[in-house]
Formats: structure tokens, C-alpha cells, sequence
């Protein structure tokens, strides 16, 4: 079950990743990176509602599908902006996020219940999971910023990295900890974790943005402007944060006292999916910035 689920989840991401540039085919991506953020983040309101609190879940919900779209739309806006309106699209997604901020207060102010504790979760909630997956969006569309099309779908490959490059560190952590591991990472945040399994992960992380440095090199491909030692911090950096992210979700979980965010059969929650995402893609968007400044 867990493979086949699996299977149809990558499917129908690879087919929309790959089509990502496609006109129409934007809205639908972006639709479906909202609702990702959507169901993560009604997942991490549920952890916790366990905890006792009680967040704003729709204010939260809804604010994390605008600020998606926001993003979407700013990437799209003419750059830099010529009227007032163009202006107000490319601050979209700060003014999502200084709306949301404001609603929280105005939520908790006619509810008894706790306001410190429940505004501070509420928008953590959507810092923690809306704002790396907007970042997504940033890095899918980075390269069309201003109206200027890419015929190389470049941001769209450096989407795939992130994705291969974070997985890989995943997956090398799971089965050299699997068959390796005796030294307890973080055992009372995650008890199969060890130490051979992060230094495993990490050398599959950097073995994999080696493979993909070497072919963009071969290739002509985007890649190949950047060198091997470049590959390899970044390739380090990246599975280094991704397992992070993975651990601070297992904090999240161990706190509540569950084993999965959600019951979703075959996978467990979406936010399991991905947690480790959540703190690498604020790395490669740097990165990004810095490189093609």
C-alpha cells in the first residue's frame, strides 16, 4: 500500500513539476503546492490542539494558500513595478503575512483563550510551513522573474535538485542507519535515527549533486556553470538542513506524543512528506540570490 501510494504521489508530482512552465499548468502547480500547504499546516494545528491550544485553523489555512498564490502572482508581476498596482503585487506576499499577523490579534481578542500562547502557535504555523513552501514556489519560478521567460525551465531543474538532493539524504540516512546505525542520534526526539545514518545521508546528499554537477558538465546542462566544489558544500548544506528539518518535525510529533502528523493511508501525514523540505528550501533559495545577484 505504502509503495503503491507512493508511486501515484510521485507520478502526479513529476508530470506537474515537469509541466510547471506550462501556462495553465502554473495555476494548477501552484494550486497544488497551496493545498500541500494547506493539509500540512491543518496537521501541525492538530499536534497541537494534543498540547492543549487551541490556533485560529482556518485564519491559518487560508493565510497559507494566499501567501502561496502571492508569491505566484509576484513572481509573474513586471519588475521593477510601473503603477501603483504592480507595486502592491510585488509586496503581496509581505502584505499576506502582515494581514495574517494583525487577524491573529483580532481572532484571540474576543476569545478567551490564552492569546499569547495561541497567536504565537497560530503563526508559527504558517512561518513554518507556508513561508518554505512559497520559497518553493520562488525557486520553481526564480528564473521568469519579471516577465522573462526561460526557454531552459532552469528554475524548474534546480526544483528537481532540491527535491533529489534532500531525498537522497533521506533515503542514505534510512538504510545505513538501517543497516549500520548503533549510535543514537537524538533518541528521545527520534529513536531509529543514529549517527552513521546522518553521515550516511549526508554523503548521499553530496554524492548526488556530484552525479547531477558531472552530467549538467557533460550535458551543457544549467548546472554547469557551477563547480565541483560548489556541488559539494552545497550538496552538504542542503542534506544537512533536510535532515534538521526532519528532526524538528520529530520534535513536533514527540511533544504531542503521536507517531504520524496525519492517517493518510500509505504515507501517514503530509507533513511527514515534507518536513524535511521545509528547512533545506530556504538554502537553495540563498543560494539562488547570492549566486545569481
Amino acid at each position: 500500500m505504502r509503495t503503491l501510494v507512493y508511486g501515484i504521489i510521485t507520478f502526479i508530482m513529476a508530470l506537474l513539476i515537469t509541466l510547471a512552465q506550462a501556462p495553465y499548468v502554473r495555476w494548477i502547480f501552484t494550486g497544488a503546492v497551496a493545498t500541500v500547504a494547506a493539509i500540512a499546516l491543518w496537521e501541525f494545528y492538530q499536534l497541537s490542539r494534543k498540547k492543549g491550544l487551541h490556533p485560529a485553523i482556518p485564519l491559518g489555512v487560508v493565510s497559507a494558500i494566499c501567501y502561496v498564490f502571492a508569491i505566484f502572482f509576484k513572481m509573474y508581476s513586471p519588475y521593477p513595478p510601473q503603477s501603483t498596482l504592480q507595486s502592491f503585487v510585488y509586496h503581496l506576499p509581505d502584505v499576506v503575512l502582515g494581514l495574517a499577523f494583525f487577524a491573529c490579534f483580532v481572532f484571540y481578542t474576543f476569545r478567551n483563550l490564552s492569546p499569547i500562547l495561541n497567536i504565537a502557535n497560530t503563526y508559527l504555523g504558517i512561518v513554518y510551513i507556508a513561508v518554505p513552501l512559497g520559497l518553493i514556489m520562488r525557486i520553481t519560478y526564480f528564473f521568469v522573474f519579471g516577465q522573462q521567460e526561460d526557454s531552459y525551465h532552469r528554475g524548474i531543474w534546480w526544483l528537481v535538485y532540491l527535491i533529489l538532493v534532500t531525498k537522497s539524504a533521506d533515503m542514505g540516512g534510512y538504510f545505513v542507519g538501517r543497516f549500520f546505525g548503533k549510535h543514537k542520534l537524538a533518541k528521545k526526539l527520534s529513536p531509529n535515527k543514529t549517527y552513521e545514518g546522518a553521515i550516511g545521508g549526508l554523503i548521499s546528499a553530496i554524492f548526488t549533486r556530484l552525479i547531477i554537477s558531472i552530467l549538467g558538465k557533460k550535458l551543457g546542462h544549467v548546472f554547469a556553470e557551477l563547480s565541483y566544489t560548489q556541488a559539494v558544500w552545497l550538496g552538504a548544506v542542503v542534506g544537512i538542513f533536510g535532515q534538521l528539518g526532519d528532526l524538528a518535525e520529530s520534535l513536533l510529533k514527540r511533544d504531542a506524543n503521536v507517531k504520524d502528523s496525519n492517517k493518510i493511508p500509505g504515507i501517514g501525514g503530509m507533513l511527514d512528506m515534507i518536513d524535511s523540505l521545509l528547512l533545506s528550501s530556504p538554502v537553495v533559495y540563498i543560494f539562488l540570490r547570492i549566486h545569481y545577484s
